[in-house]
């Protein structure tokens, strides 16, 4: 196996931690918006085999700075890239890691080779489909305790809630490493790097159907209804993107149905690869 080298990238106002391995095209895993680079463990190992592979901490997570002034996620993610001299990359993106790899593709669009879209976010998306606005509004319901158990300062209680909702598939080894690093990482509850962020303009939502590299649009059957319609809405206006719902997957689909996500991605990967050589 290769070596595993790691480091800090200096970003505005703040560090960005990375680790890569293995050689190959360039590939950028981006953890879910409750997590850190941790949730990627298996994928880091498996897919350097074929790749040079890159994993971060979003800043606000992990080993990463603290978001306390203004600053975008996608140039964090620029800076990471020059920092690395990678001109060429495959991005991977799960949850919010989806918006940032959608942010980072309309910001940089030449310097995407491939996108993997994981029960992803989308920045300026709005909705006028009142059947998507009840679905949200249920949850809303559902996770509105958690608003008081932050105020509260029970952080460890609020991280459970996303845990229940947004991994609700896991085994119990995998919930439990999910569970423990969404408490090591429960601070970003009352810190709230989103609200430091600063999106594209015009906003990426406005911007999907010029995104032409090829993309795969990855949902889990067992993932939060609402973000089920998302991902059809990205199938839809992301052109000649593919769209694959993985059976049995939650929210974190890598890790609750790790066979089938690698699977499924490397497969991706390897076709995308050779009709760019």
């Amino acid at each position: 196996m290769g070596m595993t080298t790691s480091g800090t990238v200096p970003v505005q106002d703040g560090k960005l931690y990375y680790e890569v391995k293995g050689k190959g095209h360039p590939l950028i895993l981006i953890h879910a918006g409750f997590l850190d680079r941790r949730m990627w463990d298996e994928q880091f190992e498996l897919f350097s085999n074929s790749y040079n592979v890159v994993r971060y901490d979003v800043r606000g997570f992990g080993r990463s700075t603290k978001a306390e002034t203004k600053f975008s996620d996608f140039e964090d993610l620029h800076a990471l890239l020059q920092h690395l001299k990678l001109d060429k990359v495959y991005i991977i993106g799960v949850s919010n890691g989806g918006r940032i790899a959608i942010d980072f593709t309309t910001s940089y669009k030449n310097q995407v080779d491939g996108l993997v879209l994981v029960g992803a976010g989308v920045s300026g998306r709005k909705t006028s489909d009142p059947v998507e606005d009840q679905v949200w509004k249920e949850f809303d319901k559902q996770m509105a305790p958690q608003e008081d158990l932050i105020k509260q300062g029970k952080l460890k209680e609020a991280a459970e809630m996303d845990v229940n909702a947004w991994a609700a598939a896991q085994n119990p080894e995998s919930r439990k490493k999910i569970m423990t690093i969404a408490l090591e990482n429960a601070h970003v509850q009352l810190d709230n790097p989103w609200k430091h962020q600063v999106s594209p303009d015009p906003a990426s939502y406005k911007r999907l159907p010029e995104i032409t590299v090829p993309t795969l649009v990855m949902i889990g059957d067992r993932d939060v209804k609402g973000m089920q319609l998302i991902a059809n809405d990205l199938h839809s206006k992301i052109p000649g993107s593919k769209k694959v719902v993985v059976h049995g997957a939650d929210h974190i689909v890598n890790m609750s149905r790790p066979e089938e996500f690698n699977r499924i991605v490397l497969e991706f990967l390897s076709l995308t690869h050779s009709r760019a050589s």
